[in-house]
């Protein structure tokens, strides 16, 4: 039997070991290294149009032949389609934060995309935005050194640890930041990437280097406070002669990308992702055990716990080579805890408040406009708070079983934005989401797509949204919640009455749906 037979072998018995649970993860680093999930079926350009929608909107339940000719009275058809073919190499539209994102997006590179929104900028007559495009990048680069890589090293970590303890948990994904290495591995990461950048112009030379780092994160991961100058070397030497094999691995996960597409995304997402992450855990747990007695120098500490596990069936943080700091605890997660009223009312609003982020910003980054979403004036969207605590309370008895979770979020999730939509339909006659023209919409109150989001967000919010919540809202003293919480629920209050007789309305909220 081949190496690569042997890890393909391992690889799917260790995807097959808590699946649900390994989806989630997989699903959660791609929304943060991904900048959020994308709908795959994108009909964002034909709604954008007030027109359209409207004809959309008006027409859900017309056959397409019908609803082709009502698109040529209405003076739509002989748009040129060809804008609407290829979204990757112009994503956003509006906004002078598109600039910087479509660049860095259709490039695939950081420093180039940078380089090139900026000489856009200048030669655009854009000089009056430049503050605000140089404050962007400064965050965005903030984010991608000590968020997107390290949460990097925090996948790798989980998977390392998944392959030998059966009860591993979501909050592996912050491992580098419950010890005292957070600088060290974010200056390592960015110095791989700085390095695989210049390498990059030789062509060649990025090829090889790209395999020849790829062990990096696993080794930050076993051992954050590693020198820089070991890190590479260490990485530099377990793919001596493996490098063929991964790029072999690399190749035969390339039918993946041919049925992302054709599945929506959800051969990725279900599948491909988390094997990935599986089968490259499994190649660096076995080089690394072949190649140990050469290349491991004993001035150096490695986890030997996370490839013997004993008895064990969760690794044993108190014996870790790299402690942990104590006043970081709350980081860790608990997802079987119970929460207490007053916790469970800050959540409702908490969760309210994410939402109405998230729906503001995702307008924001397409539409390049401030509109404040949903049916309320203030901050909250409460459809989200809802269903949080729908998640924790109703499901609590299937915390163990994650893809049973997985479902009951899907159905639950559905059946909740289904029934609001129609209440509010009926209440006021107007809709505040419309996903006509998506796959498998029911009367565009909901889709297949978002449903599965809701499901993998309601496995979020059970294993590492929610304890991670009550352990931030355990820092404040008591009393000070319950006055927060007061305060909170009167200005709800008197929102939702407010909302009654002047629900917010308008462009973006109940027309020309994003």
């Amino acid at each position: 039997m081949t190496k690569r037979t042997t890890l393909y072998g391992k690889a799917w018995k260790g995807l097959r070991s808590h699946y649900f649970l390994n989806v989630v993860v997989a699903f959660l680093v791609a929304f943060i290294l991904h900048d959020g999930y994308q709908y795959a079926t994108d009909w964002s350009n034909w709604t954008n149009s007030e027109e359209t929608a409207v004809v959309l909107r008006e027409n859900r339940d017309t056959n397409a032949d019908v609803l082709l000719e009502l698109l040529r009275k209405a003076e739509l058809f002989d748009l040129d389609l060809r804008q609407y073919a290829d979204t990757s190499a112009e994503k956003y539209t509006m906004g002078y934060f598109s600039v910087i994102v479509n660049e860095v997006t259709s490039s695939g590179s950081l420093g180039f995309g940078i380089l090139s929104g900026l000489n856009k900028i200048l030669f655009d007559g854009r000089i009056a935005q430049s503050v605000t495009i140089f404050v962007m990048v400064l965050l965005l680069g903030v984010y991608w050194i000590f968020v997107k890589n390290l949460i990097l090293i925090g996948r790798c970590r989980y998977f390392l640890e998944r392959r030998t303890y059966p009860d591993t948990r979501i909050d592996r994904l912050l491992f580098i930041y419950r010890t005292d290495t957070t600088r060290n591995a974010a200056r390592i990461m960015l110095l791989r990437s700085i390095y695989q950048t210049l390498w990059n112009l030789t062509i060649v030379g990025g090829f090889i280097k790209y395999y020849e780092y790829r062990m990096i994160p696993y080794i930050l991961a076993e051992n954050p406070g590693i020198p820089a100058k070991e890190a590479f070397r260490l990485s530099r030497e377990l793919m001596r002669g493996d490098k063929r094999h991964a790029f072999w691995m690399d190749m035969s996960l390339l039918p993946g990308v041919l049925l992302d597409g054709a599945t929506f995304h959800l051969t990725s997402l279900f599948f491909f992702n988390p094997y990935k992450e599986c089968l490259f855990a499994e190649l660096y747990a076995l080089v690394r055990e072949e190649k140990r007695d050469g290349i491991f120098r004993g001035t150096l500490l490695y986890d030997e716990y996370l490839f013997a596990p004993g008895e064990r069936t969760i690794y044993p943080d108190a014996e870790c080579p790299t402690p942990h700091v104590s006043h970081r605890s709350w980081l860790s997660m608990d997802y079987e805890k119970d929460y207490t009223l007053l916790n469970s009312l800050l959540f409702f609003y908490l969760f309210s408040l994410v939402g109405w982020l998230f729906e503001v910003l995702f307008y924001l980054v397409n539409e390049g406009s401030f509109i404040n979403r949903g049916v309320l004036t203030g901050p909250w969207v409460p459809i989200y708070g809802v269903g949080g605590l729908l998640i924790i309370y109703v499901l609590k008895p299937f915390r163990r079983k994650p893809a049973l979770l997985f479902g009951l979020s899907f159905t639950m999730c559905g059946a909740l934005e289904y029934f609001t939509s129609w209440a509010l339909e009926q209440l006021a006659g107007m809709r505040w989401w419309d996903y006509t023209g998506y796959f498998m919409n029911l009367n565009g109150r909901i889709c297949l797509e978002g449903l599965t989001v809701f499901g993998l967000a309601g496995a979020a919010v059970t294993y590492s949204i929610a304890p991670f919540s009550d352990n931030l809202l355990n820092t404040i003293p008591e009393k000070k919640r319950k006055v927060l919480a007061i305060f909170l629920s009167v200005i709800f209050l008197a929102d939702c009455i407010w909302s009654v007789f002047h629900p917010n309305t308008g462009n973006g909220i109940t027309e020309g749906f994003y």
